[in-house]
């Protein structure tokens, strides 16, 4: 049998719908060329119209029928793209937001750090003037340093999580008091891959600084006491983030490699260009306590469960438009 030749019962159960021209253009050629070659069938078919009256569905029948199968193809299309932009909107709009651009990290900041008007715990609130000091990235995460200039001195590290779109949802903070009016401090948070924290050492207004000691309290591995080592760094800008990596303080504190279990700074003593001691001149008078804290945010399970109903909602509606009937 020749490719698209039809056999006679196939042809046989088409002649209704043939003889009435209900079968597609390619459909009705094929069925007469069939009936060309075979008289059997050609004596079914003029049996058939012999018998048989035909009506044709009125002109304006098949054009309302044609307008109802474009409306509903209309509204698929249409409910496709109601479903890609409610799914954008969840995901960029609402989450993955922030760029990591100067605007865009700010703008983390001050939409994540303050505390709702209606949260037990107020260490920055709305209006307080927060800076973003520095940042750094490291996998899909992205660090940054911020200062409120409030009360408490409060400076901490936002992390965020890079999305799919490229920009960044904000997850946790850890913050503390700042010391001092200028100088750097030490601070941790949770590492995004759930291994452990990361610590860090930030600055804030260092244009009068020069370098910095650190003293550090260190547990090795096999001893249960902290030892005191001590490191000094060169600061060249005002405002800075600086990751701090097990194996680099290990090598800058000459620890053998793999031995550092945990790590905290006990003193850090700042000096001017000529070498002199200005810790005294920096101390912060106003900051009295010492505390930690933070916030993180909800599960992303939840937007991925929102985003999960948008296209199962989409994919009914879509079935329902497409129906056949």
């Amino acid at each position: 049998m020749k490719e698209h030749e039809l056999d006679c019962c196939v042809v046989r159960d088409l002649l209704p719908s043939y003889i009435e021209e209900l079968t597609e253009p390619e459909t009705a050629a094929q069925v007469r060329a069939h009936l060309e070659g075979c008289s059997p069938c050609r004596e079914v078919e003029a049996a058939m119209r012999a018998g048989l009256t035909v009506e044709r569905a009125p002109k304006p029948s098949l054009n309302f029928l044609k307008r109802v199968k474009r409306t509903r193809l209309i509204a698929a299309i249409l409910t496709v793209i109601l479903a890609l932009w409610c799914i954008w909107w969840l995901y960029d709009a609402q989450a993955y937001h922030y760029p990591n651009t100067e605007a865009g990290r700010l703008e983390a900041v001050e939409d994540y750090v303050p505390s709702a008007p209606d949260s037990t715990i107020q260490h920055v609130v709305e209006g307080d003037p927060l800076r973003v000091l520095g940042w750094v990235e490291e996998g899909k995460d992205l660090y940054v340093a911020y200062a409120a200039d409030n009360a408490d001195n409060v400076h901490g590290i936002l992390r965020l999580e890079r999305g799919l779109n490229g920009k960044y949802w904000p997850v946790n903070t850890s913050e503390s008091p700042f010391p001092y009016t200028a100088g750097i401090d030490a601070q941790s948070i949770g590492a995004g891959n759930g291994d452990g924290r990361l610590f860090f050492l930030m600055g804030d207004g260092c244009r009068d600084i020069y370098s910095a000691k650190v003293t550090y309290g260190v547990s090795l591995e096999g001893s249960d006491r902290f030892q005191d080592y001590a490191a000094t760094y060169q600061i060249t800008e005002p405002d800075f983030l600086w990751r701090m990596d097990f194996a680099r303080l290990e090598e800058e504190l000459g620890i053998p490699a793999g031995t550092m279990m945990s790590i905290f700074v006990e003193e850090i003593t700042l000096y001017d260009k000529d070498g002199r001691d200005v810790t005294a001149e920096y101390e912060d008078p106003a900051v009295e306590q010492s505390w930690g804290g933070g916030k993180s945010t909800a599960e992303r399970f939840l937007l991925y469960v929102y985003i999960a109903i948008v296209i199962g909602l989409a994919v009914v509606f879509v079935r329902y438009f497409l129906r056949r009937d």
